[in-house]
């Protein structure tokens, strides 16, 4: 008998390759706003936006009021939120929601698979129940899937913006709502795929299901965390289920 019957699999450089597709989507914020693209700018972005989820993880990031009352209305401030801080609060908030339709259609345009992605979605797809567990918008997980050949290898797609408060991995909250969602709720047969330790394997750890860390470019795995299974190539995973 198989061990797993539930498979979560992050999306972005996971099974995408994020970096480029971030990077394709921020030339056309750029062009957008009249100004130049420049490697230190998208720098500064990348690195900007990741720091915008993890302090939004751990709540430091706030609302106004007229925008908690209303779901979809809070993830589009809160995903805006970003663009008026790169841009140093010198756009108003309609430009930033602009920017953020802008941003978010251009991640739809050019999408990249990493190496293996559609291979190990066809292997798993024939002996598990596959679900992309993501942080990033819903509205872009369909076409990025689409665009690689693989939507119809997945089964169930959850998002940090399909749930209540908008919680993300690694929030236990995230995981007891992904559970509520797919209707599965024995933690021992699910197996969470995906690239990062904060979110993936920290996510694991913290509501008692294993992980596999995809280790990508093969980096030091830090005392703190403890994946299940390692892998530095997705076609690996055929070795561990």
């Amino acid at each position: 008998m198989k061990k797993y019957e539930i498979i979560l699999l992050d999306l972005d450089d996971t099974l995408i390759d994020n970096l480029e597709n971030v990077r394709y989507a921020y030339r056309k914020m750029v062009e957008f706003m009249d100004e130049k693209y420049t490697e230190e700018g998208f720098n500064r972005w990348y690195n900007l936006d990741k720091q915008f989820w993890i302090d939004f993880s751990n709540q430091k990031i706030e609302a106004p009021l007229e925008y908690k009352s209303n779901h979809d209305d809070f993830v589009k401030y809160v995903r805006s939120l970003r663009y008026m801080i790169y841009f140093d609060n010198q756009i108003s908030l309609e430009k930033a929601f602009e920017i953020n339709d802008l941003f978010l259609d251009s991640l739809n345009e050019l999408v990249v698979p990493v190496e293996g992605a559609k291979e190990i979605l066809e292997y798993l797809h024939s002996k598990y129940r596959l679900v992309i567990a993501t942080n990033g918008p819903t509205s872009a997980v369909e076409s990025k899937l689409k665009k690689i050949g693989c939507l119809n290898l997945i089964d169930s797609i959850f998002s940090a913006d399909m749930t209540k408060n908008t919680v993300t991995k690694p929030d236990n909250k995230y995981f007891d709502e992904l559970l509520e969602f797919i209707n599965f709720h024995d933690r021992k047969k699910i197996l969470i795929i995906g690239d990062s330790l904060r979110s993936e394997v920290q996510g694991g750890m913290n509501s008692g299901i294993d992980s596999i860390w995809f280790n990508r470019y093969q980096k030091q795995l830090p005392n703190n965390y403890a994946p299940t299974y390692i892998v530095e190539k997705l076609i690996e995973i055929k070795n561990i289920i």
